[in-house]
């Protein structure tokens, strides 16, 4: 199935992150990100929640955590782990993740080879190894290893009632600076009560929820890619206040906008 799927495919090389703690920590922040994150664990040992569940880490496990999932975690010093965030595009153009996943936590046999690439990475990182290149190849080299060596979960494709057709357009559209339950139930010819069963049904969350999703992907799309002030992002995304934007952001991401544009490389 794994070579199946990705036949064809598109890979976006986004940041490779390299974490180290000297000293314990207790519970960290939540945190999501808006691409797929890759997080190798390199020495010592914690604890991973996501969604709610929680799973014991230590040297050569693997952490893939789709977008959009929260996670936090508790780790006992000296811990390092060596992160690569990316998306993988197939062939039609659908993102990877709408078709399969990657276990949220595995331990690849394989794991010693990986780690020679991520040491190999962090040398080109030292370096400041011109452009991004190198890294992107590294990085897509790991990324296929995992892909075609660990077990993918396809996902069960949902099927999605036509009728909210119009309404994911709009919610997905990056002018959609409001969300009107209202509004958006008209677009459906389905009363409000009527819309929020039909969207749990077929996306398991509400359509604010959906919106608030979507908002945030090009809200970091535009963070990493743009070269407008944040004020600016803020503003064309309906948000008058600044303050309330960085605090709206941190609950999405767990870090504030200007933290996450800095860790664009």
């Amino acid at each position: 199935m794994n070579f199946e799927i990705l036949a064809g495919h598109a890979f976006q090389f986004v940041a490779f992150c390299p974490v180290f703690h000297a000293e314990a920590k207790g519970i960290g922040r939540i945190q999501a990100n808006d691409d797929c994150h890759l997080m190798h664990i390199a020495r010592g040992s914690g604890t991973v929640f996501i969604e709610d569940k929680k799973y014991r880490l230590r040297p050569g496990t693997v952490i893939a955590v789709p977008p959009f999932v929260r996670f936090y975690f508790k780790i006992n010093a000296p811990f390092e782990m060596l992160n690569i965030h990316y998306r993988v595009k197939l062939a039609g153009g659908e993102a990877l993740e709408e078709r399969a996943v990657l276990p949220l936590v595995f331990r690849p046999e394989y794991f010693k080879d990986v780690l020679k690439i991520l040491r190999r990475m962090e040398n080109l990182r030292e370096k400041n190894t011109p452009g991004r290149l190198p890294l992107a190849a590294s990085a897509h080299e790991i990324v296929l290893r995992h892909l075609t060596g660990a077990p993918l979960r396809e996902k069960e494709r949902a099927v999605i009632d036509a009728r909210l057709t119009n309404a994911c357009r709009r919610l997905s559209a990056p002018d959609c600076a409001t969300f009107r339950a209202t509004e958006t139930a008209r677009l459906c010819g389905l009363s409000v009560s009527q819309m929020n069963r039909l969207f749990k049904k077929c996306f398991h969350m509400p359509p604010h929820k959906f919106w608030e999703r979507k908002r945030f992907g090009e809200l970091c799309r535009q963070l990493r890619f743009a070269d407008d002030s944040l004020a600016q992002i803020a503003t064309r995304a309906g948000f008058e206040d600044n303050a309330y934007f960085s605090r709206w952001f941190h609950k999405m991401a767990g870090c504030s906008p200007s933290e996450f544009r800095r860790r664009r490389i």
